[in-house]
């Protein structure tokens, strides 16, 4: 076993009536979006004209709930009308940070099929008695990792940005370490009991929107919120895919043991890699395009305190 070291920022949750789980009409407004307005509104001291535009925005992305993609549209309105003292107060150094919600974040964010925080309880009684102290060192170390990233943001050694990209390694690191400790059959039944868990957990609270699981239109809602350009579009695609082949291909390597990488040089490698990206796509982007993504992103952190993606 190799030594240990880590990587992260998606969603759910609404409650409307008795209808199906899985159809197709609309969902009526969930109650995190009034949190999040009643959050904002009393955190940046919105007028009544400010609040009630915010509110109407925010209710176009009800069928991406519980996914952010919900609040693209409320970033940008943001954007249009926040005073400059209001940017600067939304977008400032924050520093409560829960890392239990940074960890379930990323695992819904990224799409993984590992969503070790809601199986933890299942993943114990699954292993043995030898993989059970190797995985009790991977927690240990993750959440120290994270404990002390935390520490350096919330003392201002390192910036947001900074602070994203070194989660992501910890979390990046954390899933190559158990797709190395985990056998095929227990990987199996972990993605299996998780797609049961998330049924369940979607028949309790009464589903997700309609769109909050498709990929395309939750890129198509971004893209419509920034009014990205056709070259846009094609330069920031070439992008993502380059980073994704350079992740995967890291990864593999470090499974596979093939390229003697240490798990300090592997979350290292993350987070050369993640930086190069945020250079090439801040190129792509004008200013205006730029705000609302930052924007986006401080709404998503607030949004986190209500969604607890995947709990049940």
């Amino acid at each position: 076993m190799k030594a240990v070291y880590f990587f992260p920022l998606g969603i759910l949750l609404f409650i409307t009536g008795c209808e199906s789980l899985f159809n197709d009409r609309d969902v009526q407004n969930p109650p995190e979006f009034e949190y999040l307005i009643q959050d904002i509104s009393a955190e940046l001291d919105l007028d009544n004209e400010q609040r009630n535009s915010a509110r109407s925005s925010l209710e176009r992305g009800r069928d991406f709930h519980p996914d952010p993609a919900a609040l693209w549209e409320l970033a940008k309105k943001l954007q249009q009308i926040l005073t400059q003292e209001q940017k600067d107060s939304l977008l400032s150094r924050h520093f409560y940070i829960d890392a239990q919600i940074i960890s379930e974040e990323n695992d819904h964010h990224h799409g993984r099929l590992e969503h070790f925080n809601r199986m933890n309880d299942r993943i114990i009684l699954l292993m043995t008695e030898e993989q059970l102290p190797i995985y009790q060192e991977l927690i240990d170390t993750k959440m120290t990792l994270i404990s002390d990233i935390i520490s350096k943001y919330q003392n201002k050694e390192l910036e947001r940005e900074s602070m994203r990209f070194e989660m992501m390694s910890v979390m990046e690191w954390f899933r190559a370490e158990m797709k190395i400790l985990l056998t095929e059959e227990q990987e199996e039944i972990i993605t299996m009991e998780r797609g049961e868990r998330d049924i369940s957990w979607r028949r309790g609270r009464g589903g997700w929107g309609r769109l909050s699981q498709n990929s395309d239109e939750i890129k198509l809602a971004m893209q419509n919120a920034l009014e990205l350009t056709p070259n846009q579009i094609r330069t920031l695609e070439l992008i993502g895919n380059t980073v994704k082949t350079e992740l995967d291909d890291l990864r593999n390597t470090y499974i596979e043991g093939t390229g003697e990488i240490s798990a300090e040089d592997f979350r290292l490698a993350i987070i050369f890699i993640m930086e190069n990206s945020i250079v090439d796509r801040e190129e792509v982007f004008t200013e205006v395009q730029q705000e609302i993504i930052e924007i986006h992103r401080a709404l998503t952190l607030r949004f986190m305190r209500h969604i607890r993606w995947g709990r049940i």
